[in-house]
């Protein structure tokens, strides 16, 4: 079952990454197509497969984990796009890193344990 689920995933998400990329082509500038048609359509099909095999629970707690995610990653941005250029790239990325773990893991701490 679980060799199943897993095939049934990659098989939708394959689909979806091809949907998304599709719609990517007409986004300009053409750089923001592969951010368009990856993680999207990854994200969907996992929380789709995981609704139908296991419910509406897992689903939700996967949603939340993706959005939490989602919110770390915007912080890092934030903080590498200031940290870079003030300290170089390799004490830029880190000081950024250790903000996503901060963001992270509180919000992980607050919605999810």
């Amino acid at each position: 079952m679980v060799i199943a689920t897993l095939l049934l995933k990659a098989m939708v998400g394959g689909v979806l990454v091809v949907v998304f990329a599709l719609a990517g082509e007409s986004i300009k500038p053409r750089r923001l197509a592969g951010i368009a048609s990856a993680a999207p359509s990854i994200a969907l099909a996992s929380l789709a497969i995981t609704l139908v095999v296991s419910g509406g629970g897992s689903a939700r707690s996967l949603a939340v984990g993706m959005t939490a995610g989602a919110i770390a990653l915007i912080a890092w941005c934030v903080v590498a796009a200031v940290a870079v250029q003030r300290y170089g790239a390799l004490k830029g990325s880190a000081a950024a890193t250790g903000a996503w773990c901060l963001v992270a893991l509180t919000l992980w701490a607050a919605t999810l344990r």
